[in-house]
């Protein structure tokens, strides 16, 4: 299986959890909620982390003799991949916080 799908699901499976406990079909406590929104928000540091390592390696094919331009292009193709769902997670993450945000406020008197 394709390297980058597996990390594409290994992102969206805690954004989907999150979605389904924001929306209160879970009936988790607002506990829960935490736990599973703290899961997700270590989806987006692990798809920085991933740039980061990435970016270093990178740099080490770049200061081979010769240079590995292959493993460089391969490197880039996953920081740009990476960095598009981090954000894609965090376009998501900030759109549930303003649902619940506003769940929240309504429940309030």
């Amino acid at each position: 299986m394709d390297q980058s799908i597996c990390k594409r699901r290994l992102c969206a499976a805690p954004i989907q959890r999150t979605e389904r406990t924001m929306s209160g079909t879970n009936g988790e406590t607002p506990l829960e909620a935490s736990a599973e929104l703290m899961r997700t928000y270590s989806a987006v540091v692990n798809a920085i982390t991933a740039n980061v390592l990435n970016a270093q390696a990178g740099f080490e094919w770049l200061n081979t003799e010769p240079p590995n331009l292959d493993e460089v292009r391969r490197s880039l193709n996953s920081i740009a991949n990476d960095g598009k769902r981090a954000g894609e997670v965090i376009v998501r993450l900030r759109s549930l916080m303003e649902k619940a945000s506003t769940v929240d406020g309504a429940h309030r008197p």
